[in-house]
């Protein structure tokens, strides 16, 4: 059973659903303060790389790769496309059928992009060449549960979120490319679906680990809560969730600095709020709170090692700016930073952060931007169309060479 740190009054299922489905999940259609700890760059050694999106088709799951070049700029590698051997989920949400980020990641260590598979419940490893170019499927397993839709890699451990009915948490090992499963644990969510189609309004979205490699951090906008649990030497999931309530509506993916604030975004809210690194109990303390991003839809949010951070405003077509200092403060820095396509979603670092990739779901296309590493400000590079279908597409992920 949870802890409760917190009881709040939700909205209604009825109410957030309207709400969602003009934001997050169907979205078809100044100056700037130096963040508090810079760091230097070492851009001169970057090689280029590779930027990767996933298809999330029902009748297969593809890996498509761009190459990226030095100035940031992404060239499709049409003979380079590699099914995932799984089904996705790209029916059951015009703009953002998963509800959820890092459905696709990228793991240095392994060189591996992991990515789900909601349409048949199974995770695929990949294995990404030395040039970031050929790709080659070493494994797919059952996911440990239903609906699965992120994962996060972290010393060896993959963790999974299945989203569909009391929700799950599967713990792998990543081995010579290989998943073995280690154990699983129960959110103890309202049953909900098993089965595309699926409610992504009312499904945990996001799974992480915090900057200490000590707890598990889940986010659930249906119960407006952050759920954590603690991580023992081996890295397996012990005890059980607690959970903290979040001061803005419908929290939708969060991400972590390396001094240990988590920074929720918060898409009912048009908001974030930071946290504090875990509490003993395993709560999470608030730093700022609702910080107004005065967009639409704030949904996914990745931070820069500089100290500033970015969200993508599904309903606005754009993407905000702000920082963060080392004790978790958050200071909006622009509420414009950038335009998009239609409708972005999830978001990549590439370049050793000098360059931000936004997918812009409901376009089918990707949006480029250099990343002025003093002050967080964004430059259009380009704009690549995908080529694939406007409804459906979820996943972004990247490498450097």
């Amino acid at each position: 059973m949870l802890q409760h740190t917190q009881q709040k009054t939700l909205p209604s299922k009825n109410t957030l659903t309207h709400f969602l489905a003009v934001t997050c999940v169907a979205a078809t259609f100044s100056t700037m303060s130096t963040p508090a700890f810079a760091l230097g760059s070492a851009f001169d050694k970057d090689r280029g790389g590779s930027v990767f999106i996933m298809s999330n088709q029902p009748d297969a799951n593809e890996i498509l790769v761009y190459k990226r070049s030095k100035q940031g700029q992404l060239t499709f590698l049409h003979g380079q496309t590699t099914p995932t051997g799984g089904e996705g989920a790209g029916d059951n949400a015009p703009a953002d059928p998963l509800g959820s980020q890092n459905s696709l990641t990228y793991d240095k260590n392994s060189q591996s992009l992991i990515a789900v598979n909601a349409g048949d419940n199974t995770i695929s490893v990949i294995k990404v060449g030395d040039f970031g170019v050929r790709l080659s499927v070493t494994d797919n397993v059952p996911s440990g549960g239903s609906l699965p839709v992120s994962t996060a890699v972290n010393e060896g451990n993959v963790y999974v979120l299945n989203a569909g009915g009391e929700g799950t948490l599967t713990t792998f090992s990543l081995q010579n490319g290989k998943l073995i499963e280690r154990s699983r644990v129960s959110l103890g969510l309202e049953e909900g679906a098993t089965e595309v189609p699926f409610n992504n309004v009312f499904t945990p979205g996001q799974v992480g680990v915090d900057a200490l490699n000590q707890h598990v951090i889940i986010v659930n906008g249906a119960g407006q809560e952050i759920l954590t649990i603690d991580l023992n030497a081996q890295g397996i999931p012990v005890g059980e969730f607690t959970s903290t309530a979040t001061p803005g509506v419908v929290p939708f993916a969060f991400s972590t600095t390396r001094f240990g604030t988590t920074v929720v975004a918060e898409a009912g809210s048009g908001s974030v709020t930071s946290f504090s690194s875990t509490n003993s109990d395993n709560t999470l303390t608030p730093v700022s709170q609702l910080v107004p991003l005065d967009q639409a839809a704030a949904c996914w949010v990745v931070i820069h090692d500089n100290g500033f951070g970015y969200v993508s405003n599904t309903l606005s077509d754009s993407i905000s700016s702000f920082s963060v200092d080392r004790l978790g403060g958050v200071s909006l820095l622009e509420s414009v930073a950038a335009t998009t396509a239609a409708a972005p979603t999830d978001m990549t670092f590439a370049g050793d952060q000098q360059f931000l990739y936004s997918l812009d779901a409901a376009a089918g296309v990707i949006s480029a931007f250099s990343v002025n590493q003093t002050n967080g400000a964004l430059t259009l590079v380009e704009r690549e169309d995908t080529l694939l279908p406007a409804q459906g597409i979820q996943g972004i992920a990247s490498f450097d060479r």
